[in-house]
């Protein structure tokens, strides 16, 4: 896999635009007749779908955009989004947003309903209020800490998100390790902010027709993240959707098991056709 990364790095450089008053970093990939909009997971690191865009690019054209440090609420992150949108993609595409993305992509799908041919949204849950009552407090705390304390929090917060022994979670162990050296505490907090919009913000969802396109639902029947009632709420919000579970443990089955999920993901496109 860390050759498969620098790889993907030699051959795909970002492009940089400046999309609802932000300058935003994005990768572009393939040439097919139709276009992926890959969201990022809650790092907001366009290159960590690498496998996904790679398998998808010989077939799709693909945009992953990474998120901005800058981006502190749900409005801003949207309207980033909406202008990536009209500048990269004429006609319909398809939407896959996984984790933290999984969210975005519920906020994002009202505004381009019309547009979007196919939604897959893996491993994520519905608005909580109550949990960004308990974020916020965590998030002030950690936004006063010293960059040498949060990065130790960080870090024994992804030992236990990362758990595992096998070739794929000892290279996503590495990665992290470096994503949370370069990490700013500034930047963390507008990530979480954003969260916090998006679990408050529910009734925006409650308020808006519900989608009725293609939808497939993924879940990790052992997520420590997502509840099963909380999955179990979106699946009631989505009740057309297809539904897979992938039975394992823990919160990164799309990293570590890769080439299944995309496996699940290309026939569920396929079927589209």
């Amino acid at each position: 896999m860390d050759a498969q990364l620098a790889l993907f790095r030699s051959q795909h450089r970002p492009i940089t635009a400046h999309l609802g008053g932000i300058t935003w970093s994005y990768l572009v990939a393939g040439h097919g007749p139709q276009t992926l909009l890959l969201l990022p997971g809650a790092p907001g690191i366009a290159e960590m779908a690498f496998a996904y865009i790679t398998a998808f690019a010989p077939q799709y054209r693909v945009i992953a955009p990474s998120y901005p440090a800058e981006v502190g609420s749900l409005d801003l992150l949207l309207a980033g989004l909406d202008d990536l949108i009209a500048r990269e993609i004429s006609g319909s595409f398809h939407l896959i947003g996984a984790s933290y993305s999984g969210m975005v992509a519920q906020y994002l799908v009202p505004r381009h309903a019309e547009r979007i041919a196919s939604l897959q949204i893996g491993d994520t849950g519905v608005p909580r209020p109550e949990r960004a009552r308990a974020m916020e407090l965590a998030t002030n705390l950690v936004a006063r800490s010293s960059q040498t304390v949060f990065s130790a929090f960080l870090s024994t917060v992804l030992r236990f998100v990362l758990k595992g022994q096998s070739p794929a979670h000892r290279f996503w162990q590495r990665y992290f390790k470096g994503v949370v050296a370069n990490l700013r505490v500034d930047e963390f907090a507008n990530r979480v902010r954003v969260m916090i919009d998006m679990d408050r913000q529910g009734q925006r969802l409650h308020s808006s027709p519900g989608w009725q396109g293609p939808t497939l639902l993924l879940e990790t029947a052992a997520d420590p993240l997502f509840s099963p009632t909380e999955r179990a709420s979106l699946r009631q919000r989505f009740p057309h959707a297809e539904t897979h579970t992938f039975h394992s443990r823990g919160h990164i089955t799309a990293l570590t098991r890769a080439p299944e999920y995309i496996a699940v993901m290309s026939a569920f496109l396929q079927r589209l056709n």
